[in-house]
């Protein structure tokens, strides 16, 4: 753990890797099979094999066409379960690709819980009136769902999620749309990530401080170059680091 505590009034978070202690396996054959069967109950013939790579090509085909332009574009899952089913002469409507992409998520998670210690820091930021926001690439379906189930939804004054702003980090477009969208104060802030290039380097592109924690998801290194930094992955001193003197 190195660093001295600055304050600050703006509490940036990742959320997988950081928060939330996940495993999924999106390439598992049993995922694919299941998935295919819920194509087949709604009329549109699909082997496993084919849904999988279908999948993959139409990730590849918006990232070509990206909604917004930007040097880190996201995908969105509705579109990608939408077209899918549109080639197979289905009528995809909006509730059946939320339904799709529910059914994606749950059947490729293999663990999902709470780091320790993640509760009790939220709790202490809103008690200090410290405003809290979630900067996330993922899915907005999966990412709101999860955050409600491990009961920390309500904690967070903005969650921007790349699925939703077609922008992932480390693109600094993603942190103005936070502020667009959500009213953060940047010039307050610090980014709190496991990942040295997305959360870390994505935090230096905004202009504002970083601190990483090297958690059992985080990618393999042994360099990062920010303000904090926490290598046992223990996330308990992020209070200690950076809300000494914040009452808890």
């Amino acid at each position: 753990m190195k660093g001295r505590s600055n304050i600050y009034n703006t509490y940036i978070f990742d959320l997988y890797g950081t928060l939330i202690d996940i495993h999924t396996d999106e390439d598992s054959p049993e995922l694919w099979e299941r998935l295919s069967l819920h194509f087949q109950y709604n009329g549109m013939p699909a082997k496993p094999e084919e849904l999988a790579q279908d999948f993959q090509a139409e990730i590849k085909r918006q990232m070509a066409a990206p909604r917004i332009q930007c040097e880190h574009p996201d995908f969105d899952m509705h579109e990608t379960f939408t077209e899918m089913a549109r080639r197979r002469g289905g009528a995809a409507t909006p509730a059946w690709a939320e339904e799709t992409v529910r059914w994606f998520r749950m059947l490729s998670i293999r663990r999902l819980a709470l780091y320790d210690g993640v509760e009790d820091l939220l709790k202490s930021l809103k008690a200090n009136h410290k405003k809290v926001y979630l900067l996330s690439n993922g899915q907005k379906t999966f990412i709101e769902a999860e955050l409600r189930l491990l009961g920390i939804y309500d904690y967070f004054d903005g969650i921007a999620i790349s699925s939703e702003a077609g922008i992932c980090k480390p693109d600094k477009l993603f942190y103005e749309y936070l502020v667009r969208e959500y009213g953060a104060d940047l010039s307050s802030a610090i980014m709190i990530g496991n990942d040295s290039t997305t959360d870390i380097e994505g935090a230096r592109r905004a202009g504002i401080d970083g601190c990483y924690i090297h958690s059992n998801c985080s990618p393999d290194t042994d360099k990062v170059i920010c303000k904090y930094q926490i290598w046992d992955g223990q996330f308990s001193r992020i209070s200690e680091l950076l809300l000494p003197h914040m009452s808890v």
